[in-house]
């Protein structure tokens, strides 16, 4: 048994966990409807991890061989609509405090993706380097997603893909 290994699934689990936590105290302090969606989404993500990387530790435990976990892709690709598809419905303006939470998100996403890139590097065990590099890539994922939102609250006037205002008469 792996000491390092047992001590990097253990960081993964508690940093799995206090997302899910983050992720649901945005969504409830969030202004808009469609930024809880996704922080709630992103919250059943961090659920999945979790479990995951509970599964993992189990079987490190118990001393098995790592089977080959399927990672879930994530459900923000449901979730959220393709660019050509942008709805230009008018929605209510978020605030300052949905633009500090998809900061911290954004950070929270890029430590996680680096922390299993790292991980993956570290460990001889293709099974868990395979585990690690798919969660990389979906906190990859995540990360791109909260960032483009950061980035169109910041500079375009749209918040999750629906514009915040209209130059046009009413």
């Amino acid at each position: 048994m792996s000491k390092a290994l047992l001590i990097a699934l253990k960081t993964a689990f508690n940093a799995e966990k206090e997302g899910i936590r983050m992720y649901l105290k945005f969504a409830k302090d969030s202004a808009v409807v469609s930024g809880k969606n996704m922080f709630i989404q992103l919250a059943a993500d961090e659920v999945d991890h979790l479990e995951i990387v509970q599964e993992a530790i189990d079987e490190h435990m118990a001393g098995k061989k790592f089977e080959k976990i399927k990672i879930p892709k994530g459900r923000l690709a449901k979730f959220m609509p393709d660019i050509k598809d942008l709805s230009l419905q008018p929605v209510d303006k978020a605030d300052i405090n949905d633009e500090e939470a998809l900061k911290v998100a954004v950070k929270h996403e890029l430590k996680a993706k680096n922390f299993y890139a790292s991980e993956a590097e570290n460990t001889n065990n293709e099974e868990v380097k395979k585990i690690f590099m798919e969660l990389a890539d979906v906190e990859e994922k995540h990360y791109q997603i909260l960032q483009t939102e950061l980035d169109f609250i910041r500079k375009d006037g749209f918040w999750f893909d629906t514009m915040e205002f209209s130059l046009e008469a009413e």
